[in-house]
């Protein structure tokens, strides 16, 4: 028996041949959208990690930034210029200008340190290029990392400012200066998170302590 031939116009040919056709539209079609979203995904990425890279290597740059002065008894012990008092989390003062102008210790092995005022308990606990700090016992987060640089470890102005008593923290708007400064007629430098007092032992008066027999009966006598 001969083969007969599958004709093109065979309804059941054509329709089979309508569906390969929209399968092959609807795989193009995601493929379209996927290479779309991937390209757009791409983009994103390519920002966010652009924008990660400028601001861990960006130093500041802003004309409108402060240099430093520091300055003890009215006298300017230093003077630093706006780029190098600033960086990219801020404006900072040397511990060893900041020491100069009060009585502060450093302790430590260089990665956890200890600011201290010398001749108190005040101190505060840092970890080098870190904004967790730790004052008299109180763990506080400031908006910049405390940061060891050529030798010495540079201390956000923030903190002085929130922090610390008796360290006065100014700004000349006109001159673009901020002038951190101590006076010898000033009170002490202190700081302003306390340590925690101790808590003081309850308080019972005598006739509520019970100082009889533990195993003796407290049933009432018949």
């Amino acid at each position: 028996m001969e083969n007969t031939p599958v004709r093109e116009k065979d309804p059941i040919v054509k329709k089979a041949a309508k569906k390969r056709r929209r399968r092959k539209n609807k795989f193009a079609q995601a493929m379209a959208v996927l290479i779309v979203f991937l390209a757009f995904y791409l983009l994103i990425s390519l920002f966010i990690a652009g924008l990660i890279y400028y601001s861990f290597n960006s130093t500041a740059k802003n004309t409108e930034i402060y240099s430093l002065n520091v300055v003890y008894d009215e006298t300017v012990l230093h003077k630093t210029e706006a780029q190098e008092a600033n960086n990219e989390y801020g404006l900072y003062v040397p511990f060893s200008y900041l020491s100069e102008i009060g009585a502060f210790g450093l302790a430590g092995d260089g990665e956890d340190v200890t600011l201290f005022l010398i001749g108190t308990d005040n101190r505060i606990e840092c970890k080098k290029n870190s904004s967790l700090v730790v004052i008299n016992d109180n763990p506080i987060r400031i908006s910049a990392p405390v940061l060891y640089e050529n030798g010495d470890y540079l201390i956000p102005i923030v903190l002085i400012e929130n922090y610390i008593n008796g360290i006065d923290v100014s700004y000349d708007d006109e001159k673009m200066i901020c002038k951190v400064s101590s006076d010898i007629g000033k009170a002490d430098v202190e700081l302003k998170l306390l340590l925690p007092e101790d808590m003081e032992g309850a308080y019972f008066p005598d006739e509520y302590k019970y100082y009889g027999d533990p195993n003796a009966s407290t049933a009432p006598n018949e």
